[in-house]
């Protein structure tokens, strides 16, 4: 039943509150700068923004949250700094994250869990999220560490395991598991593989509470450098728009297209008057307004071919030679006609 209901949600079932306020009294921040956290089943944002509230005294913490579900996705943008509705394996984006926040949907896959198949995804050469050293806070129920333990153990050092608080693991038997995202060494391989197997074979007895006073905290890493990209995979006409009003190419035509009040064309004071073929240029180019009230002026350039005798070295006829130039001229729109001035 717990798996049917699971699916009528979309598998969706947030963490508890009172969970991840204990989750987030064990996490802390070393140094100054920013951090970076991402949560790729976000839901409505609440328990990522639990994470950047109790870290935000000693950082400034920056949210990005991924949800499928409309509904969810629009009440997580309301408190989340950054949200996208769209699946997380279509989400483009760059491995410079500090910490990842994941409770992934609960079920089985086509050759492995799909918590695990979750995280793998999220880690792998191609497709990883996390900077070096960034903090895992893996959500899934115990049994799980078993599919997930070769995993987690070549991917991750420093790795714990917490259960939820008695009020609440007895609904789904959740664990949180932190770890360092950074290869280990060969025995601490074998170690963890070891550990989380027999973590899951096992009761809530074999495990300390997320409340239990151990003095134990996981650091989360500062980010050397901003996320830049963090895109759906479908595009959207918010960030096309976004994208065309910062681009430099957009701004090179807008100057080109349509040149500042500054750049504008101004008449001087000519050496000598004016003649109508200065006029014809001047209002062509811009440089002149044409209304003049109860007329309009425009320029035109047309052609012009002129035809003269082509003689020889004795002065004698031997043919025509036409050339063709260009002539621009005043032409003059009244109520009493279209007059052109040359």
């Amino acid at each position: 039943m717990a798996r049917i209901a699971s699916e009528s949600k979309g598998g969706f079932y947030a963490t508890p509150v009172n969970e991840m306020h204990l989750v987030a009294a064990r996490l802390r921040v070393e140094g100054a700068g920013e951090i970076n956290l991402y949560d790729p089943c976000c839901g409505k944002g609440v328990a990522l923004r639990i994470l950047a509230d109790a870290l935000k005294p000693e950082c400034k913490a920056i949210t990005y949250g991924v949800e499928l579900e409309k509904e969810r996705a629009v009440e997580a943008g309301q408190i989340l700094d950054h949200v996208l509705q769209d699946g997380y394996e279509n989400v483009r984006t760059e491995d410079k994250f500090s910490a990842l926040y994941l409770n992934p949907p609960y079920d089985f896959g086509f050759a492995e869990r799909v918590e695990t198949s979750f995280l793998r995804r999220l880690t792998n050469q191609t497709t990883n999220v996390l900077m070096k050293g960034a903090l895992l806070m893996f959500c899934v129920p115990q049994y799980v560490l078993d599919d997930a333990s070769l995993l987690i153990a070549s991917r991750f050092t420093n790795v714990r395991v917490y259960r939820f608080t008695d009020e609440n693991y007895p609904t789904y038997k959740q664990v949180v598991l932190f770890g360092n995202f950074q290869r280990p060494d060969p025995d601490e391989r074998r170690d963890t593989a070891k550990y989380l197997r027999n973590i899951a074979k096992l009761g809530p007895e074999a495990l300390p509470s997320l409340e239990e006073e151990d003095g134990i905290t996981f650091v989360v890493p500062t980010s050397p450098e901003p996320i830049r990209l963090f895109r759906a995979g479908k595009l959207q006409m918010e960030e096309l728009a976004q994208d065309i009003m910062t681009s430099p190419v957009f701004q090179s035509m807008t100057e080109l297209f349509m040149p500042s009040q500054s750049r504008n064309a101004e008449l001087k004071n000519p050496l000598l008057p004016l003649k109508p073929t200065h006029y014809a240029i001047a209002i062509a180019a811009g440089a002149v307004g044409g209304n003049m009230g109860n007329h309009l002026l425009v320029g035109v350039t047309k052609p012009v071919y002129e035809t003269s005798d082509k003689t020889d070295d004795e002065g004698r006829v031997s043919g025509e030679v036409t050339v063709k130039h260009h002539k621009s001229i005043v032409r003059v729109f009244t109520k009493d006609g279209v007059f052109d001035l040359e």
